[in-house]
């Protein structure tokens, strides 16, 4: 298909807002938590409820987005309704229910969208756009570099209630970017096959995409030790909310030179995408052994810098792996069921079992037992190339 033009510029922006929109309403949600009086398994037991309604979320996203091609007016929604979130959040107190629930929104639109944002992005490429998608998500790692230290001191001195007007006005600035940007294609083919079931089938019978998920689902347990339990991390050895700022900050920062590197090195080395995702998957599980066995909330700041190599890896290699594996009229909701079953499933049974470990064992000797799920994950994405070679 004919190049139509690059959205670079404008894209990195969107990828920039939405990155800083979900560090104030996801990752700070922890230390919230936190000063509500939350323990560890409390905080299991809440970010579990969030990521089950994630993982039955993100399927859903993609679905429309591949059926209506509607990408500007579902960020846009979506962003709203997380604002609200937050604010019911922090207008809760810690009254469980309330507080569970906005989590549960709070998921269901700004962590959903970074995902959805990943799979407009495919969407755009596929239909011929000129999009440098690490280079534009690099942007987004370096907004929340700086996003997280901020809001961090922020939230230290004056705590969360500041987020709500920081939201707002990255809403604003969100809408201005949103309409600069074209909405995918709505071809008539997509617009009377795709469906759910469609989509399940079609995805089932790619053995590569299947392993590759299940893969997805052990790190994303792994990962699940660190996501929700990195602020109790940093408290518990001295830190306080501006030092996890700090350390977000350190972890975000790490991405930004993997993202700018990443499609120099695959011209390079010419691997397929899944190796990638390979490596990414045991530098999670060499991050997380790492956090374990820190000694000092400084030498946790120094393990963060393995983040780049964990996460920026997997996620712009998850953009080439869904384009070189799955069929067009799917992108979308492929994308989207890979993050669904990969990442929120499992952090729906990663947040439940490092809660309950947690609470029985402690934050990092929970940290070194969860490590092993990274590696597994990368194993099993191995022996899949190696089967689909055999095939071959």
């Amino acid at each position: 298909m004919a190049k139509k033009g690059s959205l670079n510029a404008r894209f990195l922006c969107l990828q920039a807002i939405i990155v800083m929109m979900s560090c104030v309403g996801n990752s700070f949600i922890t230390p919230i938590l936190q000063r509500f009086g939350y323990e560890p398994f409390d905080i299991g037991v809440t970010m579990t409820c969030a990521a089950i309604t994630a993982a039955v979320a993100k399927p859903l996203w993609g679905y429309v987005n591949d059926r209506f091609a509607c990408a500007k007016q579902l960020v846009l929604a979506g962003t709203a309704l997380g604002c609200a979130a937050y604010g019911l959040l922090i207008a809760s107190g810690g009254q469980r229910v309330l507080a569970t629930l906005a989590v549960m929104l709070l998921y269901l639109t700004f962590l959903c969208l970074l995902g959805f944002v990943d799979s407009w992005a495919v969407r755009l490429i596929s239909d011929g756009w000129t999009l440098n998608y690490a280079i534009t998500r690099a942007g987004g790692s370096l907004s929340y570099a700086f996003m997280a230290a901020g809001f961090g001191a922020i939230m230290s001195g004056y705590g969360p209630a500041p987020g709500l007007p920081i939201l707002l006005l990255l809403f604003i600035l969100l809408a201005v970017t949103v309409f600069s940007l074209p909405n995918p294609q709505r071809t008539q083919a997509a617009a009377r096959t795709v469906s759910i079931r469609r989509a399940v089938q079609a995805l089932g019978r790619n053995r590569v995409f299947v392993i590759a998920v299940a893969a997805y689902f052990l790190c994303s347990v792994t990962s699940s030790a660190f996501d929700s339990f990195f602020s109790v991390l940093v408290t518990g050895l001295g830190g306080t909310e501006q030092q996890v700022g700090v350390g977000l900050f350190c972890q975000a920062v790490s991405e930004v030179p993997v993202m700018f590197l990443y499609s120099a090195l695959r011209r390079r080395v010419r691997w397929p995408a899944a190796y990638f995702l390979a490596a990414g998957m045991a530098f999670f599980g060499l991050k997380t052994l790492g956090l374990g066995l820190a000694g000092s909330f400084q030498v946790v700041f120094a393990v963060n810098l393995l983040h780049g190599l964990c996460y920026a890896t997997m996620t712009a290699g998850c953009v080439d792996f869904i384009l070189e594996t799955v069929e067009a009229d799917y992108l979308a909701t492929a994308h989207l069921m890979y993050s669904a079953i990969g990442n929120s499933l499992g952090a729906v049974a990663g947040n439940a079992l490092c809660g309950a470990v947690a609470q029985a064992i402690g934050v990092q000797p929970m940290m070194v037992l969860i490590s092993a799920g990274g590696f597994i994950g990368c194993a099993l994405v191995l022996y899949a190339m190696h089967q689909k070679r055999r095939a071959i």
